[in-house]
């Protein structure tokens, strides 16, 4: 679909005059800077906004600057990041503190070349940050975004965000009067009206310039994406307890959960059995079985089998009384771990 340059500068205009009017509250938008507005893109990367706007703040407060966390352990991090998921973001956020705080003065920077070299950061996220924090015209796809421009256009081929998708946001927003409203405007829109399910055609400021709603085909665009299938896999946890306190170890740095602690666990492609978990992990105390569940990611269902023994103090692990366990970086899959300890 081409677009004349009077369509163009309406479409920008509709959305920014939407979004002024329509913008929903969240703490960035209301305390505005571009460090906050990078935290917020890394926090808000598949992880409902509800809970990145109930996080951000505390964040924030502990690092309101990148040469704050630049200076904290990793661990600090990893402790306020418990519960969006998805932990390597957290570590690739520290990574890139760093790095604006050694090779950047401190400051976030406003070019989209400069942004793709920080850790974590991709032309979506570049696009973000450029154009939300610096008003840079620079184009950003998301989900939502996508969703948008195809029923805009009528665009029927691409389920996911494509060199389509990228080449219409930057001819919109190369026009507009504001990247920043314009950009926000834009996922905004796609966030609220028009949504994959259940767009609000009614409520939308396109509308007369739809040509999905002009041909009813807004709830067929973009084709659904296939799903794939995910892969089940084991986890075997023991909760060994001396004396009150409960023995942890540490994650590897890469992978699932990377940094993250946790009670003994095998990973494991194929079920084992409770003499197979004792002796991978080495322990001489026969394992109590207390509980089973399953945790369910983007990519993988992970059945947890959770066991618990009493062992001497062992030096492999670390040692954490229970009313401190609140100061360990767990994954919420580790917390469910220690919740059916609990009730036991």
């Amino acid at each position: 679909m081409a677009f004349e340059q009077e369509e163009i500068l309406q479409i920008t205009s509709k959305i920014e005059r939407w979004f002024t009017k329509s913008a929903r509250e969240f703490p960035w938008r209301n305390d505005d800077f571009p460090w906050g507005r990078l935290v917020c893109e890394f926090m808000a990367q598949q992880t409902q906004i509800d809970r990145v706007a109930q996080r951000w703040p505390i964040m924030l407060q502990r690092f309101p600057e990148p040469s704050s966390m630049a200076k904290s352990d990793e661990q600090g991090v990893l402790e306020l990041w418990q519960g969006l998921g998805y932990y390597r973001r957290a570590k690739n956020l520290k990574k890139t503190a760093e790095i604006i705080a050694s090779e950047f003065g401190g400051e976030v920077p406003s070019d989209i070349e400069s942004l793709l070299q920080l850790p974590g950061v991709g032309k979506y996220t570049a696009g973000a940050i450029a154009s939300i924090a610096f008003e840079k015209h620079a184009p950003i796809v998301d989900a939502n975004v996508h969703r948008v421009l195809c029923r805009l256009c009528n665009h029927a081929g691409d389920p996911t965000p494509s060199t389509w998708t990228w080449q219409i946001s930057e001819l919109l927003v190369t026009s507009c009067n504001s990247p920043q409203l314009f950009n926000e405007g834009l996922m905004e829109l796609g966030a609220t009206v028009c949504t994959s399910k259940s767009p609000s055609c009614d409520d939308c400021p396109l509308q007369s310039c739809c040509g999905a709603s002009k041909e009813n085909t807004q709830r067929d665009i973009p084709p659904p994406k296939k799903r794939a299938t995910k892969k089940r896999v084991y986890h075997y946890s023991v909760v060994a307890e001396h004396e009150g306190e409960l023995a942890f170890e540490q994650r590897n740095d890469s992978g699932l959960w990377a940094g993250m602690w946790q009670v003994p666990t095998i990973d494991s492609d194929v079920k084992l059995t409770e003499a197979q978990v004792r002796k991978k992990l080495n322990l001489k105390n026969k394992l109590i079985s207390i509980g089973e569940f399953e945790h369910v990611l983007s990519h993988r269902i992970i059945s947890f089998s959770v066991f618990a023994c009493k062992i001497e103090r062992d030096r492999r692990f670390s040692w954490v009384k229970q009313d401190s366990l609140h100061e360990l970086p767990l994954a919420s899959a580790q917390r469910k771990v220690l919740a059916v300890h609990c009730v036991t």
